[in-house]
């Protein structure tokens, strides 16, 4: 795939567009996976097994669904410019989480897999109602509630990931995939994720 889409992107957009790439959701989703594998709440379950459980329905499926959309013209782009052409792969990225929830739980497995997919179906569900009528920046949303969370496991050891929320938040606005509105939104309900995952 092409770095920058497109010649008539000036640097400011080029900077804004390899920015949003390295924050990409999936990517920071799979980064919170490998910090849940390697929590001590894996201690005393596979974490061969279940780490491959957690990564393929967490992000394996939906990342896989993302390409094949994008392949077969589904979507416009990747970052899903087109507010209407969401829905079908939140309802597909739902089912998935669903699933691997289910999954864990009816094997027994550990507490904060079942707990974590649980946290990433009602935000999948939160934002699908939302982005009926408003476009929640996913970006904002996935890499502030993988900051929260891999802080909330490792007794805020990475707090300073927090500081980079503003940088996501130019990095699309720069591109004009959002308003600040809709930026800010994401990451307010990666906090309200975060608090259910407190309160349960």
């Amino acid at each position: 795939m092409i770095l920058f889409f497109g010649k008539d992107k000036n640097l400011k957009e080029k900077i804004a567009y390899v920015i949003s790439r390295i924050f990409e959701p999936l990517l920071w989703l799979g980064l919170l996976g490998v910090a849940v594998i390697s929590s001590p709440a894996m201690d005393g379950h596979s974490r061969t097994m279940w780490s491959a459980e957690l990564l393929v329905f967490l992000v394996g499926l939906p990342l896989l669904t993302l390409w094949l959309a994008f392949k077969k013209g589904k979507i416009t782009d990747i970052d899903f410019t087109k507010k209407e052409e969401r829905t079908p792969y939140l309802l597909a990225v739902i089912f998935y989480w669903a699933l691997g929830m289910i999954l864990t739980w009816g094997l027994g497995g550990p507490k904060i897999i079942t707990k974590l997919l649980l946290v990433a179906v009602i935000l999948g569900i939160m934002m699908l109602v939302i982005n009926f009528r408003y476009k929640v920046s996913g970006h904002a949303l996935g890499y502030t509630i993988a900051v929260l969370l891999m802080n909330e496991f490792y007794n805020w050891q990475y707090w300073w990931l927090i500081i980079l929320v503003p940088v996501v938040w130019w990095s699309r606005q720069a591109q004009k995939k959002h308003t600040w509105g809709q930026l800010v939104l994401g990451s307010l309900l990666a906090v309200a994720g975060w608090m259910i995952w407190r309160i349960f």
